[in-house]
Order: structure tokens, then C-alpha cells, then sequence
């Protein structure tokens, strides 16, 4: 948007906002507002509405405002808040009223999600964001306790990274950057100029160029509500349009590259309800249907390199989330019918149904004999035995529960709850070659996709008892059941017990705090090889046939403080701490023998591999003072600390050293994180006319990132040999804003906002450059090629704020 248009819509939207502030003068008297108006007079508007000017400038702008939406110097002007109201006096008899509402509604410089690399936006997305690019409107009319309708629209943008991306990509059609032909040039019968082992020489040809990720969601939706008695009908109706990319990655047989994914998604939802209220009985019952459309079934990614040998031309479909269906009949009741008690009963069941078509030749993007582009024809080569998964699920939830008061200053709750999940499908035959997808064998293997069940449940009960009436001081305690069953499962079955214990008190007139313990034990019985011997067996020869990992068993104790303090009328404190701590346990591998009698030899020895240990601190005292009317100071710190002790599985006999020899812990990673944050912040009304507020967040912080440091082989054959820990990348962020709000008329405020933001990032040990890798000897690898994340960006917004 151009400086001239961008006053041009200031000037337009204040000249249409002249009738309104004449409109609002003085309120009626008291003999004025005792005479009902005529039913043909709109009801009195009351509000406010608040225009800004202004402009963001500083480095990187797209980092820094990748969620506020302001992610492109330049200048800007918006809506920043409106709230109008039209609603008659309270004794008028009129109950009708009309409601708009909305904020953040900017006229942004420019239509790009950010400005690109370094200012440059030759690159950067296309999707449209010139208008609302983070903002939302709403209307509401009806008649108060009779009736009421609206409409909204909310607009919702990310800004992603700025990766190196082979491709610019355009719904289906891709596009290479600078002309660099696919497979590097190579065709079914010869190899291109860029092979696997020539792969930097897409530096010189300027084939990796950057491209600004990143999603807008476009929403739109309406609702209405009718009262009759004592029932309530409501029914809503919600669009949603979310398009951009995002960044992805894909690994082929000579490496892998990252590229934008095209995101271009339609997401509808209906919603019916019908309501009973009585002082005794409420009960509701809804209908819920919602349809997802991925608009793009999946893209055709052909390799920047081409292999040295035929077949030369390689080529990947890579799949888009599938659309879906889904139907919900929602039912709720509750009643106190029962002396002192309250019982509710929420229940649900639902069909959701999947039938996309697959990508073609999923689980081989390459068989024998296909070339090129040749092998993504819908249907041919198929790498599966049916074309979609022909999918349904029908899950039910129920969630029962009863609260008390049976006797005086004890309380009570008891509690059940499922949540079940049947899934059919096609079940069928994935077609493999001998070395996985990407192989150039026969497809001479098999294996089978089946779906996963589960049931959970919980159950529990909660006693309170308020043994100190005069300090308000409460015990309670409380246990819980979860117990889950999977079918086709690593964790067929788990059950976690967990126990509660918690103590508030009102300490003194000044001083009240609650302190909680928590304590959880999941036990199951995990297999490790069940499932992936089953994906490659045939049906009749095993129980079950594929799994997840997940559920190990754990240990987990919280706890969890806070204390209020008010030692002086105008000075409030608070102090909170909560602390937790899990430790994951997994059973040494086993051989496996199928119901043929034939057995397995388990891949490793000793102990499983994962998360071993991971804990969490949290803890901050924060204070808020007045010492007069017009003054007040707010001031916060928090410190958050995580750890995280992880072990590989599969690789080295002795940790750090030897070669791999089959046995747990080829790597072992320690890391630690902590942040520290502090808050301060002001607020001081000079006058009657002039308010001022002034706020600043800083935070420094410490992530470790640890990469397979426990082997070390002479020869390097595998991805994860000889790679070296990351350091410890420390960062530091600083947040000011300030305003300033000025009374020109009882009718009109001058706002004046300033704010700057930044981040430094003071160890970053990847490169810009996407391409990583030894000259034209050695296979090359294609990363992101992220940028420092560093930022510094100021804003400056100058507002008028009509009241009516």
C-alpha cells in the first residue's frame, strides 16, 4: 500500500465517521429517558472507535512479527479497535440491540507475509496480506432474551522462515528456481550436469534461492439464537481458507533438500444445538458436522540430482494431508435433583470418515521400469493394492461425575470417564522393493497397514474437608485411575495410578497459599518387535500387525506452590513454584517368535532406548504496587528450567568408543535449558487528560542441543558417526512499549505507541548456505540455510479514539 492510498483511507474512514460524533452528544435527562421511543427508532449508539497511522522499520521484520502480523517495513495504517453498541435505556421497554466489534483491522505496506532475505522480496510468498492481515469484525443483532444473530470475520497470519528452496511452487505445478532443469538435466538415457557427486554446483548456478514460508487463514462464519421458554435453539455456521507454504524436507537416495510446501486448505463446520434450562434440569443436545478439503492432493518433487547410472531420472509424489468427514451428536445433562449434590453426564458419539486418494505410487515413489514423472501417472504402478484407504472411525466419549456437600465443610466429587476409538479400513498390501522406498528393485515385498483401536478410561474421586473454618484452611486429597488398551500396539496395555494431596490456607488476614503434591506410576508391558515383524508377515502368521511407540512406563511426582501476600493496602506479592519430575523405564529387547515357531533375534541388547529422565521448574515471585490513585507498578521474574537425559538404542558396544556392534547407546544426551524473565511496568495518570503506561520484558535464556555424541568410528558409513554435539545457543530478548493517551475532547483521545522489540541469537553454528559438503568427491547435503534468527525492529503508531 502506497503512502497516498494509505491517507487515503484514513481520510475516507474518518470523513464517515463524522456523522457518528455529532451524533454522540449529551446522554438524555431523566424526564428525556422516560419516554419510550418509538419502535421504529434504531436504538441509541454508544462506543468507541480508535483509527492509527504509523509505520514498522528495523531488521528482519518477518521474525519479529510472526505472529502480530506487522511483518513488512513500511508504512501502515489501521483499525486498531472498534466497539460500537446501539441498545436502549434500561427502562425504555426497547430490548433491542446491535453490536460491531473488532480490532487489529491494518491496512499493511506491501501484500507479502515478510520482506524476504535482507530486504529483498523477489522471493517472498505470494499469498495476500494487505488487508486484516491479523484482525477480526463481528456484528451481533437481536432483541434482548428473544433472539439474536451475527456474522464475523477473523484473519489469522504465520510468518515462517526464510529457507533455500529448489522450488517456487504454484498449487500442483513446479517451478525451478533460475531455469535449473530436473535431475539436474538428466534424462531416462544419460546423466545430468548435476549428479550426486557434483551437487555444489547448484551454488554456482543459483538454483537454491530464498523464499519467504509462511499461512494466512481467512475465516468467516455466522450464528443465530432463538429463545422459547424454556428452551434455546443456536446454530452456527464456520468457513475457514488457510493458504501459503510451509517448510518441509524430503530425503532421496543421494540426500535430501528442504522446499515450501504448498498449503491451500478448506475447512466448513455446522453446528445445530438445542438447550432445556430449568432451576433443576439443564440439558442440552447438538449436531456437529465438519468437512476438511486439502485442495492439493500432492506434489510432484523431482530429485536435483540425478544418479551416475541408469536409471538416471528420479522423481517423488509427496503426499498432502487427506480430506475428511466428520459427524458428532453431542449430549448434556445436569440436575441437583439429588439434595446437595450436582451430577452432570456429558456424552458423545461420532463417524469420521477418510476416503482421499492416495499419492500415486505410495511407499515407492520409484519402481523398476518407471522414469521421471512417468511413474506419478494417477493409478499406474500403483505402490499399493487399492487406490484410497476407504477409512471410518466411530468414537464415543462419556464423562459421568457427582459433587457433593453431604456434611458441613466437607466436599466431594467422584468421577468416570471413556473415551473409545473403533477404526475399519481397506486393509491393504503395500508393494516394496528391497531396499524401501526408494528402491530400483522388483516389487517384491509386502506389507500391510491395519487400523489401531483404543478404549480409555478414568476414574476417581476427590474428598475436601475445611478443617480450620475461621482460616478457610482445606485438606484434600484425591486419586485417579487411567487405564488405556490398544490394539496393534507396542503398549497394549497401560494403567496410571495417580494421588493427589493439596493444602490452602488462609495463613493470616494478609497471607493465603495452597501447596499440591502429585504423584503418578504407568505401568505396561511394552514390545518392541511385535508390530514391525508383523508389517512385514503375512496375517494368518501373527496376532497383530503394526504398532506405535508410546505409553513406555514412568514415575512422575509434582509439586506445586502458591502464596498471595498483601502486607500494605497498596502493595500485593505473589510467589509461585511448581516443580516436576518423570523417569521413563524400558525393558531389555527379546527375541520374538511368531505363532509359526519361527524366531526373531532381537536387534539389541540392553536396555531400551528413549527419554530416561525429563524434569521441569517453574518459579517467580511477582509484585503489583499503588501508592496513590493515579500510580501503579507491576514487576515480575520467572526462571523455567528443563532437562532432558535421553539414550540412543542400536549402535555401539561401549559408549564413546568401539565400533557398532549391535548393543543399546549409540548415543547419550544430556541437555539442559533455563530462562530467566523479567517483567516492569507502569502506569501513571499525570492529569485528567493525560495517561501514561510504560512496559518492559527481558529474558535471557540457554538451550543445549545435543547431536549423537557417543560414537566415533575411523571410517564413517552411517548419518549419525562421527557428528559433533551443537553448543549451547544463549539468546536474549528485549520488549518495550510505551503510550501515551491524551483528552483533546470528551469525545476524542490522541494516542501516541511506541514500541521496539529484538533478539539476539549470540551462538549460531549453522550457515546461510544451503549446501553443506566436500567439493565434487563426496555426496553433498541440502539444508535449510537458515540465517542468525536476529532481530530489531521499532514501531510507531499515532491514533485518534472516538467515544459516542
Amino acid at each position: 500500500m502506497t503512502t497516498r492510498n494509505a491517507l487515503r483511507v484514513f481520510t475516507v474512514a474518518a470523513t464517515c465517521l463524522a456523522p457518528l460524533i455529532a451524533f454522540a452528544e449529551d446522554p438524555p435527562t431523566a424526564a428525556q429517558a422516560d419516554v419510550s421511543p418509538p419502535a421504529s427508532i434504531a436504538p441509541p449508539l454508544h462506543g468507541d472507535i480508535q483509527i492509527d497511522v504509523g509505520g514498522v522499520m528495523g531488521q528482519n521484520p518477518n521474525q519479529a512479527g510472526r505472529y502480530t502480523g506487522l511483518n513488512t517495513n513500511g508504512l501502515d495504517t489501521s483499525i486498531s479497535e472498534i466497539n460500537l453498541l446501539g441498545r436502549a435505556p434500561w427502562n425504555s421497554g426497547d430490548a433491542r440491540f446491535y453490536e460491531l466489534s473488532g480490532n487489529n483491522l491494518t491496512f499493511q505496506t506491501g501484500d507479502h507475509l515478510g520482506t524476504g532475505l535482507d530486504r529483498d522480496s523477489n522471493w517472498a510468498s505470494g499469498v495476500h496480506n494487505g488487508l486484516a492481515n491479523n484482525g477480526s469484525l463481528e456484528f451481533k443483532a437481536g432483541v434482548q432474551g428473544a433472539w439474536q444473530i451475527g456474522a464475523y470475520y477473523d484473519a489469522i497470519t504465520y510468518t515462517g522462515n526464510v529457507i533455500d528452496s529448489l522450488y517456487n511452487i504454484n498449487g500442483n505445478v513446479v517451478m525451478l528456481n533460475n531455469g535449473l532443469a530436473p535431475w539436474g538435466g538428466a534424462t531416462a538415457t544419460k546423466a545430468g550436469a548435476v549428479t550426486a557427486f557434483t551437487i555444489p554446483q547448484l551454488a554456482a548456478t543459483k538454483a537454491m534461492l530464498p523464499f519467504q514460508t509462511g499461512t494466512r487463514r481467512d475465516i468467516i462464519g455466522g450464528d443465530f439464537k432463538y429463545i422459547l421458554n424454556e428452551w434455546t435453539f443456536t446454530g452456527a455456521i464456520r468457513h475457514e481458507h488457510k493458504e501459503g507454504s510451509m517448510e518441509e524436507s524430503f530425503d532421496g537416495p543421494y540426500g535430501g533438500t528442504a522446499f515450501a510446501l504448498p498449503i491451500n486448505y478448506d475447512t466448513d463446520r455446522y453446528d445445530l444445538t438445542a438447550a432445556y434450562t430449568t432451576p433443576r434440569f439443564q440439558g442440552m443436545i447438538q449436531y456437529t458436522f465438519s468437512h476438511f478439503s486439502d485442495n492439493t492432493n500432492f506434489i510432484a518433487l523431482p530429485y536435483p540430482t540425478s544418479n551416475t547410472a541408469a536409471p538416471f531420472q528420479r522423481s517423488a509424489a509427496y503426499s498432502t494431508p487427506p480430506s475428511n468427514d466428520a459427524h458428532y451428536l453431542t449430549f448434556q445433562a445436569a440436575t441437583d435433583a439429588v439434595p446437595l449434590t450436582r451430577i452432570n453426564v456429558n456424552a458423545r458419539v461420532g463417524l469420521e470418515v477418510q476416503n482421499d486418494e492416495f499419492a500415486p505410487n505410495t511407499a515407492d515413489p520409484n519402481p523398476a521400469g518407471a522414469t521421471g514423472f512417468g511413474s506419478l501417472n494417477p493409478h499406474t504402478l500403483e505402490g499399493t493394492t487399492t487406490s484410497s484407504p476407504d477409512m471410518m472411525a466411530e468414537v464415543y466419549q462419556l464423562k459421568l461425575s457427582a459433587a457433593s456437600h453431604p456434611f458441613t465443610d466437607v466436599t466431594t466429587r467422584i468421577y468416570y470417564g471413556l473415551d473409545g476409538r473403533s477404526v475399519s479400513l481397506n486393509q491393504y498390501q503395500v508393494n516394496t522393493g528391497g531396499t524401501g522406498g526408494s528402491s530400483d528393485s522388483s516389487l517384491a515385498g509386502l506389507a500391510f497397514v491395519v487400523p489401531q483401536d483404543w478404549l480409555k478410561q478414568n476414574t476417581g474421586a476427590e474428598v475436601g474437608y475445611r478443617f480450620l473454618p475461621e482460616s478457610d484452611t482445606k485438606l484434600t486429597v484425591g486419586y485417579r485411575l487411567d487405564a488405556v488398551d490398544r490394539s496393534n500396539a507396542q503398549v497394549g496395555h497401560s494403567a496410571t495410578n495417580t494421588g493427589t494431596v493439596a493444602l490452602s490456607s488462609e495463613l493470616g488476614s494478609q497471607v493465603n497459599g495452597k501447596l499440591s503434591f502429585d504423584y503418578a506410576d504407568r505401568t505396561g508391558s511394552l514390545s518392541y518387535l511385535t508390530p514391525w515383524i508383523n508389517l512385514d508377515g503375512l496375517p494368518s502368521a501373527t496376532p497383530t500387525y503394526s504398532g506405535a511407540y508410546y505409553q513406555a512406563p514412568m514415575t512422575s511426582e509434582a509439586v506445586t506452590m502458591r502464596v498471595d501476600y498483601m502486607p500494605l493496602q497498596s502493595l500485593t506479592t505473589e510467589f509461585f513454584l511448581q516443580f516436576k519430575n518423570e523417569n521413563y523405564s524400558y525393558p531389555a529387547g527379546t527375541n520374538y517368535t511368531n505363532p509359526a515357531g519361527t524366531v526373531t533375534i532381537a536387534p539389541l541388547s540392553g536396555a531400551g532406548a528413549g527419554v530416561k529422565q525429563d524434569y521441569a521448574l517453574t518459579v517467580g515471585p511477582d509484585f503489583n504496587y499503588r501508592p496513590t490513585t493515579n500510580t501503579n507498578f507491576h514487576a515480575f521474574y520467572t526462571y523455567e528450567l528443563l532437562f532432558f537425559n535421553n539414550l540412543g538404542n542400536g549402535a555401539c558396544s561401549t559408549v564413546n568408543t568401539g565400533t557398532c556392534a549391535g548393543s543399546a547407546g549409540y548415543f547419550q544426551n544430556n541437555q539442559t535449558s533455563g530462562t530467566h524473565t523479567v517483567g516492569l511496568s507502569g502506569e501513571w495518570q499525570v492529569n485528567e487528560k493525560l495517561k501514561l503506561r510504560a512496559e518492559y520484558t527481558f529474558s535471557y535464556g540457554t538451550v543445549m542441543f545435543g547431536e549423537y555424541n557417543g560414537v566415533f568410528v575411523s571410517n564413517p558409513t552411517l548419518s549419525y558417526q562421527n557428528v559433533s554435539n551443537y553448543p549451547d545457543i544463549d539468546s536474549l530478548m528485549n520488549n518495550i512499549r510505551m503510550s501515551a493517551t491524551y483528552e483533546l475532547w470528551p469525545n476524542l483521545d490522541l494516542i501516541l505507541v511506541g514500541t521496539f522489540t529484538s533478539f539476539h541469537n549470540n551462538d549460531w553454528d549453522d550457515t546461510a548456505n544451503a549446501i553443506q559438503g566436500a567439493g565434487t568427491t563426496a555426496i553433498s547435503i541440502l539444508t535449510p540455510g537458515y540465517n542468525s534468527p536476529n532481530y530489531n525492529v521499532a514501531a510507531v503508531m499515532a491514533g485518534v479514539k472516538f467515544r459516542f
